[in-house]
C-alpha cells in the first residue's frame, strides 16, 4: 500500500509507514488505483529524475530507486566587514629606578685557635691547658718581652705528669699503647682514653688530681663506674664505697678514744 503521507510503497500488512512512521490507517490507497496515477505529477512533489517517482524537497533520495539527489549549494557572498583599527593600550612611563645595592653582613670574624700537641685537639689561642685531656700549652705561648711572672715560672718547671697503659684483654691482641698527660687536673673520658670504647663516657668520666705531691682520682660518672684495683694497702675514708664482685658497700668507722 502506499503512503499518502510520503508516497512510500509499504506491504499490505503494514500499520506504519516503513518511510515516514506514518499511520497507514485510513491513509492507504488499493494498488489498482494508485497504479492509474503513479506517474501524474504531484502539486506539492517533484519526480525522481532517474525513475519518475514523486519526491518532496526534503528527500535526499529517491526512496523507490534509492537514487541520490545531488543539491547544489548556493554559496553565500562574504560580507566584508570594516577594518577596525586597533591601536595599542597607552603604556606608562617606566622610571628606571637603580636597585638598592644588597646589604653586606660584616664577617665574624673567627677565634684563633691552636692544636694541642698530646690530643690533637683544637683549643683556644691563648689557653694554657687543654680542655679535652689537661695537658699544659707552655710551648705554644708566645714569648714575653717584659717582666717574666714567676707564677708562669713556676707552671713550666712544676708540670706534673701521669700515664696509663692500657691492658688488653684475654681474646685481644697485645697492644701496650701508653697514654700520657700532664697537668694539676686532668680530665679523662672516651675521647683521650680509648675512643671504640662505649663503655666510657663521652662527658667525664673521671678526674685526675695532683695534691701534696700525690695523684688522687674521683669519680665523674653519672652511672658511677669508675672503679679502683686495690693491689697494695690503700687508705679508705668515711662513707667510701667498697665494690666486691657485683655488689657495693659503704664504709663507715667509729672513732676509737685512746687511753690517758
Amino acid at each position: 500500500m502506499r503512503c499518502k503521507n510520503c508516497g512510500w510503497e509499504n506491504p499490505a500488512n503494514n500499520a506504519k509507514c516503513e518511510k515516514c512512521n506514518a499511520s497507514l490507517s485510513g491513509l492507504m490507497e488499493p494498488e489498482e488505483n494508485v497504479s492509474s496515477r503513479r506517474l501524474a505529477p504531484m502539486k506539492t512533489a517533484k519526480g525522481c529524475p532517474e525513475c519518475g517517482y514523486p519526491i518532496r524537497d526534503v528527500e535526499k533520495s529517491c526512496p523507490h530507486c534509492e537514487y541520490v539527489f545531488v543539491v547544489e549549494k548556493q554559496e553565500t557572498p562574504a560580507v566584508e566587514e570594516p577594518l577596525l583599527r586597533k591601536e595599542p593600550p597607552p603604556t606608562p612611563e617606566l622610571r628606571k629606578e637603580t636597585p638598592p645595592a644588597p646589604k653586606q653582613t660584616p664577617a665574624i670574624p673567627k677565634p684563633a685557635q691552636k692544636t694541642c700537641t698530646f690530643c690533637k685537639v683544637l683549643v683556644a689561642e691563648n689557653a694554657h691547658y687543654c680542655s679535652n685531656c689537661g695537658a699544659p700549652l707552655m710551648s705554644e705561648r708566645k714569648t714575653l718581652d717584659s717582666t717574666i711572672k714567676p707564677w708562669l715560672r713556676a707552671e713550666q718547671i712544676q708540670a706534673p705528669g701521669c700515664s696509663l697503659t692500657l691492658i688488653s684483654g684475654d681474646d685481644e691482641p697485645a697492644n701496650a699503647s701508653v697514654l700520657r698527660f700532664s697537668g694539676n687536673v686532668i680530665q679523662l673520658n672516651r675521647s683521650n682514653t680509648e675512643p671504640s670504647n662505649q663503655t666510657i663516657t663521652s662527658k667525664t668520666q673521671a678526674e685526675l688530681s695532683f695534691e701534696d705531691d700525690k695523684w688522687y682520682i674521683q669519680d665523674k660518672s653519672a652511672l658511677k663506674t669508675t672503679y679502683v684495683y686495690v693491689g697494695s694497702k690503700v687508705e679508705i675514708k668515711q662513707d667510701d664505697i667498697i665494690v666486691m664482685g657485683n655488689r657495693s658497700f659503704k664504709f663507715g668507722y667509729e672513732s676509737v678514744k685512746q687511753p690517758e
